[in-house]
């Protein structure tokens, strides 16, 4: 067989063999059915994949967890919850940004209420926490959590899905509140987690910009342990962030308002003059970064 000449080739191959397999082993969503490019789904014997993961130290010394919406972590998220973690999960493509779940603040009959994307924003359940909020109360990963469509036995996403966790990651480390050491652990199905030189494809490794490579991958029957992971350090680059995830995803847009607010207090702040210049109102670049912060932080609940 012929290899791809380009990774993403790799990755589509990769992705159609899985999705066969995957079409027999998943949990079906209500909304979305079988279309795994709308919804990570859960699959029979996820519940022996949680227990591979709760049995790891990092997960017991974890107080706080980055932990994906995807349905495969819905009995993971209510666990956590059980075991008295505190869990920031985002919402679904990022759209109203991230929900705090604390065990602390949710009555126990609604750890399961809570663990699913339709409960954890209800009142009294979740709390939506903007950038800002995250890092100004010190809000910081212990441990991150994330479902996947397709794996390599190295910890390589080959196939995201929809949760956008390498963006949840930049936003995150962006504002310190996420190291680049933190460990990063994923769960799939068996059949979601590949061996490429038994495919006759060249093996994926992690070759885009912001990719995160995972700790561990752990199945219901087998747990892949992925020594000196490659992480990216930089956070977001604003500048190659195309206009369509710009107005889709609220974070970036705070992250874009606190940056411009940071530059003009880098600078003196408003209307600062020296010994040259008079004072003067805040300019149009500035007057936008005080608006997009305005008009995000009124859409977060306190």
């Amino acid at each position: 067989m012929t290899n791809p000449v380009s990774s993403d080739e790799r990755r589509k191959l990769i992705w159609a063999r899985v999705y066969q397999e995957l079409l027999h082993k998943a949990v079906p969503d209500s909304r979305f059915n079988h279309d795994f490019l709308s919804f990570t789904p859960d699959f029979r014997g996820s519940s022996s994949a949680v227990d591979r993961i709760v049995a790891l130290p990092c997960y017991q010394n974890a107080s706080t967890l980055l932990v994906t919406s995807d349905n495969s972590l819905e009995q993971l998220r209510c666990r956590a919850l059980k075991d008295g973690k505190r869990l920031l999960v985002a919402t679904y493509r990022l759209r109203r940004g991230f929900v705090l779940l604390s065990s602390a603040r949710i009555r126990e009959d609604k750890y399961e209420l809570a663990a699913c994307l339709d409960g954890m924003e209800k009142p009294d359940v979740g709390r939506t926490v903007s950038l800002a909020q995250i890092r100004d109360e010190n809000i910081c990963i212990d441990m991150c959590l994330l479902g996947g469509l397709a794996f390599n036995e190295q910890g390589v996403v080959i196939w995201e899905g929809h949760s956008l966790f390498e963006v949840q990651w930049a936003l995150l480390q962006d504002i310190k509140s996420l190291a680049s050491n933190v460990p990063v652990v994923a769960i799939a199905h068996t059949c979601q987690v590949v061996d490429e030189g038994r495919l006759g494809v060249e093996r994926i490794i992690p070759d885009k910009a912001g990719e995160v490579q995972c700790d561990y991958v752990m199945t219901p029957d087998q747990s892949f342990h992925v020594e000196a992971p490659y992480r990216p350090t930089k956070g977001i680059d604003l500048e190659a962030i195309d206009q369509e995830a710009l107005d889709n995803i609220p974070p970036l847009q705070e992250l874009k308002g606190i940056r411009m607010m940071e530059q003009i207090m880098a600078n003196g702040g408003f209307g600062q003059a020296n010994e040259k210049e008079t004072s003067k109102a805040p300019t149009a670049e500035e007057q936008m970064g005080i608006g997009m912060v305005e008009k995000l932080m009124k859409g977060y609940k306190p």
